[in-house]
């Protein structure tokens, strides 16, 4: 039966297309890439939703209100916040619990055996799920990116899944990822 596959270093059998793929991955890759259709998709959507993101991320958060100064206030506070935060932990993710691509990037973390710390701003960035709108507006304004997953590494944002600072596959794929994380240990 194709395909087949014997490891002589393991002895292990198998012959199902996906099983052998998982395996390879697991006992010989240092890590496994995220799906690819959410790759293309990222790399599709981001883009145009960048600007929306940019706009309705402090809109959210209360920008709008009469009292300017209050917003400003929010914004220090929570800015604040995230500074103690990503300085305090080597790895922090902030995410969305029910953004596929926020699962990834947690997932590739645990794959890679990463101790970090996961910081949830709610379900999701539609009006009604998320749960901190001003640290998602504080982010913007730190790092210029609204978008979730956001990665810090060291106290310094990497961005996301697939783009960013360089981003957390661009950094595995260019080999600085896990040099970053001893660094910041």
């Amino acid at each position: 039966q194709c395909p087949y596959l014997i490891d002589d270093n393991t002895g292990t059998a198998m012959f199902e297309s996906a099983d052998i793929i998982r395996y390879l991955y697991k006992t010989y890759a240092l890590w496994t890439p995220p799906a690819e259709l959410l790759e293309s998709a990222s790399a599709a959507v981001t883009p145009l939703l960048k600007p929306v993101y940019k706009v309705l991320a402090p809109l959210q958060a209360g920008s709008n209100r009469e009292d300017k100064r209050e917003y400003e206030a929010e914004i220090a506070k929570a800015t604040a916040e995230i500074e103690q935060e990503t300085n305090a932990n080597a790895v922090v993710v902030y995410v969305y619990d029910l953004s596929p691509f926020c699962t990834e990037a947690t997932d590739l973390l645990d794959n890679l055996a990463v101790s970090y710390k996961k910081i949830s701003l709610g379900k999701e960035w539609i009006p009604g799920l998320i749960q901190d709108p001003l640290k998602r507006a504080a982010l913007g304004e730190m790092t210029g990116q609204t978008s979730l997953p956001h990665v810090f590494v060291g106290g310094k944002s990497i961005g996301g899944i697939f783009s960013g600072t360089p981003g957390l596959v661009p950094a595995l794929e260019e080999g600085n990822l896990m040099n970053l994380i001893e660094e910041a240990k």
